[in-house]
């Protein structure tokens, strides 16, 4: 996701134009129910977006602990902690 789709998502920016002919309510796309959102997919938060989101922000893809002596974070190359020297905590 780059920096104009986290944009849209928040409502900071949006473009575009949306054309459509529906023939009840249930056709309508959710394009036309909202002002200012012109691409559904792009501009709506989704329960997959937020999944995402709570993912980077806990770590879950990658392998970082903290120091176990300073707290300092350890990326999952190092061995010992590169502000304190203490060595990196057994998994477990």
């Amino acid at each position: 996701m780059n920096l104009r789709d986290v944009l849209a998502k928040l409502g900071i920016l949006r473009f575009g134009t949306k054309k459509a002919v529906w023939h009840s309510g249930r056709d309508m796309p959710a394009e036309m129910l909202m002002d200012d959102v012109f691409n559904a997919e792009r501009d709506l938060t989704t329960k997959k977006d937020i999944d995402a989101v709570r993912e980077a922000l806990t770590g879950a893809d990658c392998d970082v602990r903290q120091c176990a002596r300073c707290g300092r974070p350890l990326p999952s190359g190092q061995k010992v902690c590169p502000v304190c020297g203490a060595p990196k905590p057994q998994p477990g």
